[in-house]
């Protein structure tokens, strides 16, 4: 069992002897091996937060399942999705416990590779995977397959990173940490030149029974599946009917993403957009049918922000260039500048006319019901699109496609399921984030707290995600603001 998702690490660290980044990842792993069983966050929006370099994350949303229920689980093949499980989750947990940033990569890939290599044991297989009946539409027999038990290979992997954490502890595997580092590349990323965006997410619980909002937040997402092009990649997944859809899609579409980014081919009358736009329909398709064969009757809505990179290596250079965006369901992206705020997405929503129409359509053979105060597909979902949600023909997953060429101007993108957009205004949203922003004394993990707090006030009931993307370094964004306000008066 091999892959070539994640990226090498370097011979080297640095050319010095004496490397400062060692002593931080040295740090890191005196403080994580200290009590493993602390690192656990505690569920909903009461966790701790962490500020990882390029992320910070809050509460029970970065594709993990929590449950005291053994049957709120699902089954993970191991030919399409093993992989995109465990390298998602390893990331996710090194990132929640504030791994180094210039040391996550190597040893994600250290992980990864280990915890695959251990589920080619016949005793740990035997104890992680359960039987799944797999229906072959053609032919409608069940093949019976042998399938990992979500719950259960995520314990594993927690086991294992603590495992592996604590070997690198010992005093004498001190120059093997080196091999773990992108020292050179962390330079170069931190050089005047170059800027990856920083995200921070929270997500709260808020009035419902259980969180099932989930999110993913890979600024380095590029270097981390081993694509050709720097890329960042960010989602938000807000759940409904429980939260295994929104758990899939979280776990499952950034490797999707990455492989049909290596797979399909710009052709002669493709334009660039209209790559873009088949590798995310074709992602979304494809996470929507997969999750489908599981046979669950949970959904998600989705809103996936993929950033390219321009990759100067003359210059040594490396910032976002390009964005795109693609979505179903009513979770959105705001892309903001001083001047412009551009919300990216029109929400799929039953009474909106198009979908009307197409839900109502003979082929179809919907119907848009209003119920409980909302517009709803047969009188059951109040989103006409989602991944999932495949008891009701008319819901589909086929996505909306923006995408937009970032300026000097745009500032940060604001990513967030409808517990925040249906309840606070965007103008309101834009402005107390440059407030904070300008705020030097607020950390910037605790920003997206205060879209929430503004969201509780509006009265929101429903789970909330925030999440925000900077685009380039926060002095920055404070001085272009600064800027315009002085124009503008």
């Amino acid at each position: 069992m091999t892959s070539d998702t994640a990226p090498k690490t370097n011979e080297m660290c640095c050319s010095s002897t004496d490397c400062s980044y060692l002593t931080e990842l040295k740090s890191f792993i005196r403080d994580v091996t200290k009590d493993a069983v602390t690192n656990s966050e505690t569920e909903g929006g009461g966790g701790g937060a962490g500020v990882t370099g390029n992320t910070a994350v809050v509460g029970n949303g970065i594709g993990e399942l929590r449950t005291r229920n053994n049957a709120e689980t699902y089954l993970v093949k191991e030919s399409e999705e093993l992989q995109a499980e465990v390298l998602v989750y390893v990331w996710q947990k090194l990132s929640s416990c504030n791994c180094p940033d210039h040391f996550r990569l190597g040893l994600s890939q250290l992980v990864k590779n280990e915890i695959l290599s251990e589920l080619n044991n016949a005793k740990v297989r035997e104890d992680l995977m359960e039987t799944s009946k797999q229906i072959n539409t053609e032919s409608q027999d069940a093949e019976q397959l042998k399938c990992f038990d979500l719950l259960k290979l995520q314990k594993f992997i927690s086991q294992q990173l603590d495992k592996i954490l604590l070997r690198l502890s010992d005093n004498s595997k001190e120059d093997d940490l080196k091999t773990y580092a992108d020292c050179q590349d962390e330079k170069r990323r931190k050089s005047a030149s170059s800027y990856i965006p920083l995200c921070t997410v929270m997500q709260v619980k808020n009035k419902p029974r259980k969180m099932e909002d989930r999110n993913v937040c890979l600024p380095r997402f590029g270097e981390l599946y081993g694509l050709e092009n720097q890329y960042g990649f960010f989602g938000v997944f807000d759940g409904h009917s429980g939260a295994l859809a929104s758990t899939y899609a979280a776990n499952q579409m950034p490797y999707l993403v990455a492989k049909h980014l290596k797979e399909f081919k710009i052709t002669a009358c493709q334009t660039e957009t209209d790559f873009y736009r088949d590798v995310l329909e074709a992602s979304f398709l494809k996470a929507d049918a997969n999750f489908a064969q599981k046979s669950l009757g949970s959904g998600t809505t989705a809103v996936c922000a993929l950033l390219k990179y321009n990759n100067n290596i003359s210059s040594n250079s490396l910032s976002a260039n390009h964005l795109y965006v693609a979505w179903v369901g009513d979770s959105r992206c705001l892309l903001v500048s001083p001047t412009v705020s551009l919300q990216l997405v029109k929400a799929h929503k039953p009474d909106s006319i198009d979908e009307r129409k197409r839900i109502e359509s003979i082929e179809t053979g919907g119907a848009v019901v209003f119920v409980h105060g909302q517009w709803r597909v047969n009188g059951i979902i109040n989103v006409s699109r989602s991944i999932g949600d495949h008891s009701v023909k008319a819901v589909i997953a086929e996505p909306d496609f923006v995408d937009v060429p970032l300026q000097a101007s745009h500032d940060f993108l604001i990513l967030g399921s409808d517990g925040l957009w249906d309840h606070v205004p965007e103008s309101d949203v834009v402005k107390c984030t440059y407030k904070s922003l300008a705020d030097k004394q607020q950390p910037l993990e605790n920003i997206p707290k205060q879209l929430i707090e503004l969201a509780k006030k509006g009265d929101s009931q429903d789970n909330i995600t925030v999440m925000l993307v900077l685009l380039k370094d926060r002095s920055n964004i404070i001085e272009n603001y600064t800027k315009s306000v002085e124009k503008s008066t």
